[in-house]
């Protein structure tokens, strides 16, 4: 093959020409490590989420700041980070994270794909609330699981779950940032965990004593049976007080010792003023409509007694930023139990004047 002579003059141009771009590229990094002017809610550098995940993840932490006032922040690490430890501080304070709030009241959730590690990174005046045992948990007990099933968004998704709830039942933060010029918006509160994106689905075992959990003769009395499952974190999608289609449906959703363990406490704190109403084979157990993080419990009677249908639950049954359930539809069998409640056009729930 004929090669072209090599013009030295081209050599000599060409290298005046990468010098001042070379320039401009360290420039243009540089002032990406400061981090863009904010507040911003997700930076996928490695692509792991769709652009719905995305935009659900942005709308749901939108509101979180307006009416929560956490900011939270969103980081997936596209190379694994030598110190994880020291990239959430660094970008902490980058991405100014919580500097849109009236104190330190940042979040970072930091996923590194590649290191097979994550970490919450918790602002200032948040760490009463958000503490390194509570972050720790968080991350083992629900992100980790998700992640592992290579359900990135769902778990960051149920990760902020837990975090709202967290911070609606916590003590009231501190003021020691409100106002104040800190030189570091975290102090480093918080945990990190392993996390192995798509390594594998826990595997759900079955129950060593299933008749434990057969269904009651009332519905109430197949939900205090229900607490026992939540307590010992049984995630067997088998068991008897289960509808058929419910069975079906756990089989396929993922279940976290953090979801059971929220809600237990959610549920024992609000059991001993639950309401029961039944109509044929349909029943409900509820709560005030003003216990807007309690939502109602579907039953139907089966063989042996009333049983859990969290499958229609899950279908009609939603909750907004702030762990708030809201009824996705009202055409359907359970809706003679709400008679004396009357819904906005979003489905959520108040009493009748």
């Amino acid at each position: 093959m004929l090669k072209r002579p090599v013009n030295s003059s081209n050599i000599v141009g060409k290298s005046l020409l990468i010098v001042p771009l070379l320039f401009v590229f360290t420039f243009l990094l540089k002032a990406c490590e400061k981090g863009p002017e904010g507040p911003f809610f997700i930076d996928d550098r490695a692509r792991l989420l769709t652009k719905a995940e995305q935009g659900r993840i942005e709308n749901f932490h939108r509101r979180l700041l307006e009416d929560l006032d956490i900011h939270l922040q969103v980081i997936v690490l596209a190379e694994a980070a030598e110190d994880i430890d020291a990239e959430a501080v660094r970008l902490f304070d980058a991405f100014k994270i919580g500097a849109a709030t009236r104190g330190a009241r940042g979040v970072l959730l930091l996923i590194d794909p590649k290191g097979e590690q994550v970490r919450l990174e918790i602002g200032y005046d948040l760490e009463p609330i958000f503490t390194d045992l509570f972050t720790g948990r968080v991350e083992r007990e629900q992100m980790v699981p998700f992640f592992q099933a290579g359900r990135v968004g769902p778990g960051v998704e149920a990760t902020v779950e837990l975090l709202v709830a967290q911070a609606l039942g916590g003590e009231q933060p501190g003021e020691l940032g409100a106002g104040k010029l800190l030189p570091h918006l975290s102090g480093g509160g918080g945990a990190k965990a392993p996390a192995a994106i798509g390594s594998g689905v826990p595997e759900k075992l079955p129950a060593e004593e299933p008749n434990r959990f057969a269904p009651g003769e009332t519905p109430l009395e197949t939900l205090r049976t229900y607490l026992e499952v939540l307590r010992d974190r049984v995630k067997d999608p088998d068991l008897p007080l289960y509808t058929p289609e419910t069975k079906e449906f756990f089989r396929r959703w993922q279940v976290t010792d953090g979801q059971q363990a929220q809600e237990l406490r959610t549920l024992s704190a609000a059991l001993e003023r639950a309401e029961e109403r039944i109509e044929g084979d349909f029943a409900v157990v509820r709560f005030s409509p003003d216990e807007r993080q309690s939502p109602p419990y579907l039953f139907r009677r089966g063989e042996g007694g009333w049983q859990l249908d969290f499958a229609a639950m899950s279908r009609l049954v939603g909750f907004n930023h702030l762990n708030q359930w809201f009824f996705r539809e009202r055409n359907h069998p359970w809706m003679f139990a709400f008679a004396d409640w009357q819904f906005d056009v979003r489905g959520f729930p108040r009493q009748k004047n």
